[in-house]
């Protein structure tokens, strides 16, 4: 490709949300990386609570980070200028990174053009630094109450030519409706820039669709480019990474980790890497579930920590949490899931909630104050109990946390803060968001749970994510190439 000339794009777009157009447009960004193009992912738009932070400090839907990795690139607020955090009944919109203001659901429309502006800027800087965009789409491109304010389906497809491929999932039964159902509701010059369509999730054999994809093809004149079997991969999906339905990790149990399942939980990608160590069973534990048997139980981030507080309130988790750890548990919060430790999480300014105070769990004595100001960092250092062991994470929250009692600090960072606190070795409390992405801090805290149960060390443990990701996204290549027409595709861009 000319490096003079504006970079070529290929967008992916699915019949739904949850499609896997997340995982697809990665796949083929890391295709196309490996042949030696400079790719870069882009959504003009996301509505996604498992977001993380840039090294400029900004806030961006962990779906394109992990599209930014399979490129080889160092993220930016350019691959995702408007991201959207659902946030009680509201909506906190991120632009360009920093949070720009709250809003109403479905109030944006008198935005468009501000909205637009900041897009089409975006995606432009990328088409002059990059060979290859490879855009995904938004939820469905024919939600007919809502295409006029389209900013990231066919309105952004048309608004810049992009040639589009339509993703369709069969594991939720109706395929050639779905797929059929859009075309139909295109308009013709929409259906023009239509150039493939791809069944995906495909449990069975392919053998027994040829009829349909060739009645589809008839009825459309677009060809399917590939029908691609369900495969498990540790890899962030769409929205938020479902752990019930996670591939499994062939556990021994030796150490049973339970994450709590929040209505409002945020980043649950935090805890998948607990899945690479073979000693570990992860459970999704939800607010009235049992704690028994747990070696650690971690309440997790969450977009809302006013609401789901007062949620635990009603199954008496208080006094529940508090008998766990008098049996010998160990609790874990990570960000909202530390504030509610506390004392009381207060919201003066009434981010979350209508109240101004909900009572915490009490498990440490610490007050959290909701703020304005949004911390967006990433943050590097070491356990405090054992300085062989390496942290690297992120921060992404509005609280400031104060503790009423000296505690010692969870993690000593390179910057030469403390960060978080430890409470007698059984209540830990941290902002830090992927403080088990690095495998040397995940093994030793395993290494510390195990040793509390009379276990003996395990030596060496899993890869870092990092590493596990790069790995499993070389992995989605391969499988992508036996069931998905890639010279089709590169004929395509070759248009």
């Amino acid at each position: 490709m000319n490096d003079k000339m504006l970079g070529k794009v290929l967008m992916i777009q699915g019949t739904a949300s949850g499609v896997g157009k997340s995982l697809l447009a990665a796949g083929i960004a890391r295709y196309f990386t490996r042949k030696g193009v400079r790719v870069a992912p882009f959504k003009a738009e996301n509505m996604s609570l498992n977001s993380g932070v840039t090294g400029k400090g900004e806030e961006v839907a962990r779906a394109q980070i992990l599209q930014a990795l399979a490129c080889g690139m160092e993220p930016d607020s350019r691959i995702n200028p408007v991201l959207l955090k659902p946030q009680g009944d509201a909506i906190q919109v991120v632009i360009r990174g920093k949070v720009w203001q709250t809003v109403p659901p479905f109030s944006l429309s008198s935005e468009k053009a501000f909205l637009e502006k900041i897009i089409g800027e975006s995606f432009e800087s990328l088409r002059r630094e990059f060979d290859l965009v490879v855009v995904e789409g938004m939820g469905s491109p024919v939600e007919l109450n809502l295409k006029e304010q389209d900013l990231a389906n066919m309105g952004f497809a048309l608004r810049f030519r992009c040639p589009v491929i339509l993703v369709g999932d069969i594991e939720r039964g109706g395929v050639f409706a779905s797929l059929y159902g859009t075309w139909a509701l295109f308009t013709d010059a929409e259906k023009e820039l239509l150039k493939g369509f791809v069944i995906n999730k495909l449990h069975g054999v392919k053998d027994i669709l040829q009829k349909g994809i060739e009645k589809l093809e008839l009825l459309t004149g677009v060809p399917v480019l590939g029908v691609v079997p369900y495969g498990g991969f540790y890899l962030d999906d769409e929205d938020s990474l479902n752990l019930k339905t996670a591939k499994s990790n062939a556990s021994r149990g030796e150490i049973t980790v339970g994450v709590l399942h929040l209505p409002h939980v945020a980043n649950t990608s935090d805890f998948q890497p607990l899945l690479l160590e073979e000693d570990v069973t992860l459970l999704f534990i939800p607010p009235q579930g049992d704690l028994t048997g747990l070696d650690l139980l971690i309440v997790p981030g969450t977009k809302n920590t006013m609401e789901d507080l007062i949620l635990l309130h009603k199954y008496d988790f208080r006094n529940r949490v508090q008998d766990y750890l008098a049996r010998g548990g160990v609790v874990l919060g990570v960000c909202g899931g530390f504030q509610m430790l506390g004392i009381s999480v207060q919201d003066p300014w009434h981010l979350e909630s209508s109240k101004g105070e909900v009572h915490g769990l009490s498990l440490l004595d610490v007050v959290t104050e909701l703020r304005p100001e949004k911390v967006l960092r990433r943050v590097n250092g070491v356990w405090s109990k054992d300085v062989r062991a390496r942290m690297e994470g992120y921060e992404i929250h509005h609280g400031q946390t104060v503790a009423l009692t000296s505690y010692s600090p969870f993690f000593l960072l390179d910057s030469g803060e403390p960060e978080g606190v430890v409470c007698h070795d059984r209540v830990f409390g941290t902002y830090c968001h992927g403080l088990f992405d690095h495998n040397n801090f995940r093994r030793c805290f395993l290494n510390f749970l195990r040793t509390r149960k009379g276990l003996p060390p395990v030596l060496q443990g899993g890869p870092s994510w990092k590493e596990k990701t790069i790995q499993e996204l070389d992995a989605l290549v391969e499988f992508l190439q036996a069931h998905l027409d890639f010279q089709a595709l590169e004929s395509i861009l070759s248009n």
